[in-house]
């Protein structure tokens, strides 16, 4: 085959790659995927990702949230990396936070669920959140077992999280038995960090703990990836009111609207979000995406 044909060649590949569409709507496990992601790389987690999945890489300013994330909630969790120093209380502490993460997933979330309501979202809304094929491949996936077609998903969804469970369970199981053969000392100090492990990374009403000031606008912010970047393509210009309107329905700003927004734009210079380009420098043109 000649040069030429082979340029011909490798163009028609490129152009016969699919391309990611920046206007549609991540579905839930892309996005969580995309968290994921951005988590094993920042702080060395080791998430599992479905490969079938579309992965929309997170905006600069989304990373920078979670760069925060990690200096604040994910801190005392990352200190805690075993090593060679580490002592039978921060053995505790980790199993502290994985029984707090067990009740979380057992009792706090079924119960948060339903003050906010996810519970009554309809089957057609959910298909546009989370379209039921892809959930559907994604669940048997993770069973790892033969499933008829006829299973309901809902069946199969609980299924994996009793899997998930148990195996956090089995985890905590294997740390008591493991405990059981060290001395009286070390289990003082194993159960008083583990006490202190309960409440390092979420208090008694499933929230999160560290930087409590920010901590709850920047999952705002994250969990609003799509829409704050739809915000920042479309005309005419949105601005910091726009992104405080969209929020404000899902985080309880203080005091005054103007003081709101004003504090609003504060964290977000912090991580460098500019709904209509850097603050102080001009804003040319955009052109409307459409949608």
């Amino acid at each position: 085959m000649s040069s030429t044909g082979k340029m011909k060649k490798k163009k028609n590949q490129k152009s016969a790659e699919p391309q990611t569409d920046k206007s549609r709507r991540p579905t839930l496990l892309e996005f969580m995927a995309s968290l994921h992601a951005e988590a094993n790389r920042q702080f060395g987690t080791k998430f599992e990702i479905d490969p079938d999945l579309v992965i929309p890489p997170l905006p600069d300013w989304a990373k920078k949230t979670m760069t925060q994330l990690r200096k604040t909630i994910g801190k005392p969790i990352l200190k805690l990396r075993p090593t060679k120093k580490t002592t039978c209380q921060d053995f505790g502490k980790l199993i502290g936070i994985l029984n707090r993460g067990i009740t979380f997933y057992r009792k706090d979330a079924p119960r948060m669920i339903a003050e906010d309501g996810l519970d009554k979202i309809s089957e057609e809304k959910w298909e546009t959140i989370q379209p039921s094929d892809q959930m559907r491949g994604h669940v048997v996936k993770q069973l790892g077992r033969p499933v008829a077609d006829n299973e309901p998903l809902e069946d199969l969804e609980a299924e994996l999280m009793e899997k998930r469970l148990k195996h956090l369970e089995e985890i905590r199981a294997q740390a008591f038995r493991f405990m059981a053969g060290r001395s009286a000392k070390d289990n003082a100090m194993f159960f008083k960090g583990m006490a202190q492990g309960y409440e390092v990374f979420m208090d008694a009403c499933g929230h999160f703990c560290g930087d409590r000031g920010r901590t709850e606008i920047y999952l705002e912010l994250i969990s609003s990836v799509h829409e704050i970047e739809k915000m920042k393509r479309t005309l005419p210009a949105k601005n910091d009111s726009d992104l405080y309107d969209h929020l404000k329905p899902w985080y309880p700003f203080p005091n005054r609207r103007e003081d709101g927004i004003a504090w609003l734009r504060k964290v977000c210079d912090d991580v460098s979000l500019y709904v209509t380009g850097k603050r102080g420098r001009p804003f040319g043109s955009r052109r409307a995406i459409v949608i």
